[in-house]
Parts: structure tokens; sequence; C-alpha cells
């Protein structure tokens, strides 16, 4: 300000005439800002938004008046602990936040800072705190908050499905280690004992089994050797198959709603077939079929582990294989978790991942 009443060719004022006239053109400047934003929002929106900072209800059989916690109290909250609660939590927030119809642009001409400073100023108020403000500042800070919000709320979307969906494969395998565990002892050292027992048979070739290999490994080891073996190969079957019954019976109820909610893209190559694959999900989420129609694109490649073909192709009585819904959904699900870092990383999706 001095540097411009220089140029200008004017005596500078003192210290205090200063300090008011910053001010004064702080406030004429937010005025000015807080008004055209506000002639971009509708009146039903503005509504919507007074809505949101509602504690009181009153029942017409009952003249006292109740509170409740608000809208907007409820969209500043953080997510709850790991499950579909949370997750359906942070769905009806977004949803909340979406059916204000807040234009699309609104912000896009703004710069981050200034609409994270007015974020931060209605996240620290109360609902009585903003509505004691003008309609101009009101519906500024509300707009703020929930643009931002909104994408946060995304965020723990994404984070929530991906814990979510580890969180199945780690309770499997905790299950699966258990039953393996009660029906059999690991055998320690095994390197050894084979050690043992090959050089017991080459030093007694013509003697009997019983006479060689019974004092270096007893009936019992060998059972325990074969039996941890059966296990080892057949591990991820059984892994897979209690993640299958886990998700059937409880988490697949999430996918519609997310897919509804989220919409994944990715401008990188690699991580396309991912992204393709959630559009087929999201084709069938109403559908009661328990096959995808024969004639549907399934994307393999980028998608499925190795292995886990056999797991989600099964053959009718007329030899024709058919593509087990549920368990290509389990597959697509692990998939978009292996490929997406948490805490805000990327990791190569690209720009406008959801």
């Amino acid at each position: 300000m001095y540097q411009r009443f220089r140029e200008l060719k004017l005596e500078l004022p003192s210290p205090k005439q200063v300090k008011r006239l910053i001010s004064s053109a702080i406030r004429t400047t937010e005025a000015s800002f807080c008004e055209r934003l506000m002639q971009q929002l509708s009146v039903d929106t503005r509504s919507k938004m007074d809505d949101l900072l509602k504690t009181e209800v009153s029942e017409p059989e009952d003249e006292a008046i109740q509170f409740k916690q608000s809208v907007f109290s409820f969209l500043k909250s953080d997510p709850s602990r790991v499950g579909l609660e949370s997750l359906f939590k942070e769905i009806d927030k977004l949803n909340h936040i979406r059916q204000l119809g807040m234009p699309v642009n609104l912000f896009d001409t703004i710069p981050p800072k200034v609409v994270g400073h007015y974020r931060r100023r209605a996240a620290a108020e109360t609902p009585r705190d903003l509505r004691r403000h003008s309609k101009a500042i009101r519906y500024t800070l509300i707009a703020a908050f929930c643009w931002q919000r909104s994408q946060e709320i995304s965020d723990n979307l994404v984070e929530l499905l991906v814990q979510i969906v580890h969180r199945i494969g780690i309770n499997a395998e905790r299950r699966v280690d258990k039953q393996l565990l009660n029906d059999f002892k690991r055998v320690d050292n095994k390197p050894h004992l084979l050690y043992q027992i090959a050089t017991a048979t080459l030093e007694h070739p013509d003697e009997s089994v019983k006479e060689v290999v019974y004092p270096v490994a007893t009936p019992t080891i060998l059972k325990a050797v074969i039996q941890e073996y059966h296990a080892s190969t057949t591990y991820d079957q059984k892994v897979y198959t209690v993640m299958r019954s886990s998700y059937l019976h409880h988490y697949r109820r999430m996918v519609p709603k997310i897919l509804k909610t989220l919409e994944f893209r990715s401008n990188n190559e690699v991580h396309r077939p991912v992204v393709q694959a959630l559009e087929l999900l999201k084709k069938y989420q109403d559908s009661n079929q328990r096959y995808y129609a024969s004639e549907e694109q399934l994307y393999v490649k980028g998608v499925l582990k190795s292995g886990w073909r056999d797991l989600i192709v099964e053959t009718d009585s007329e030899g024709k294989e058919r593509i087990n819904r549920v368990n290509y959904e389990i597959c697509v699900l692990q998939a978009l978790r292996d490929n997406t870092a948490l805490k805000g990383d990327l990791g190569g999706w690209g720009e406008a991942v959801w």
C-alpha cells in the first residue's frame, strides 16, 4: 500500500489509517466476491443449504421443540471404524452434498487457497453461527465447505473400499490358517529331515523302509509331512472359498452402492482393464443372473491373478464354459485393491481417479 501511495505521489497515511483502509478494502472485496458467488447458486440450492443447518424438529402433536444433529454437523464428522456401515454413511454424506445441485464449475476460476480459507471458516463454525451471517457469506461458506468436503469424502470412500477388500482377504487367511493348525502340526526343519532320510537310504540301499527310514522319521512325522503338503497345495483354494462365502453373504451389498456413487477412471493403460471390468460389474449390478452372458467381453489380463482363472470358470453339463459373476467380482475388487495406493498416492492411476 505504501508503494502504491508513493507511485501516486500522495501523502502517506498514518498506520491506523492504513489498517482501516486495508480492512475496508478486504470487507468490500469479500462482499463483492460472496455476492457474485451467491448469484451462481439457484434458489433451490440456497434453500437446501439452509436445510443443512436445521437443528430443530417440532412434532405436530407435541408443542415442545426437539433438537437433532444438523446434516451440516453430520457432513463434518470423520469416518468411523472400517466396515459396511461406515462406508454407507460416507455414501450418504456424498449424496447429501450432491443433492444441493451446485454448479460443477462453481470454483473453477477461484484459487484453491481461497476456497480452502472459506472451507476452514465454515468447518470451525456451528450451524447457529452460520445462520447468523448474511446470506452471501453464509452460502459462500457452505458452498466452499461442501465443495472440498465432497472430494475428501470420495477419497474416504475409496480408502474404505480398499480396506474392506483387504480385510476380506486377511480374515479368510486367518480362518484357514486356524483350521489348518487344528488339522495338523507343522513339521519343522524339513530340509534336515530329508537329508537324514536320504543319507540313511543311500547307506542301506538293500534294507527295508521300516529298518532304514523309521528310525530317522517315524510314521507319525511322515504323515504330518504329507498332510502339510496337501494343505499347502490347496491353501489358495481354501482361502478363496472362505472369501467367497464372506463376500456373498455380507459384503456384496456394498458393490451396487459403490458403483452408483463413484466413477472410476484412469489415463494409465496399465489400469484400464480394471476400470473396464468395473463397468461390466456396473452393467450387471441389478441382474439376478448367476453367470455372465456368453457374448460379454471379460477382462482377464491385468485383472485376474495367476491361477485364478479356474476359480471363475465353471463348465455346464454340455461342456460349455461359463463365468461365475460372484467369483469374477471378487477378482475385480482384489485387482482394484492391488492397483490402488492409500494415503492419497494415486499409484499410477493418473488424474481424476475417482
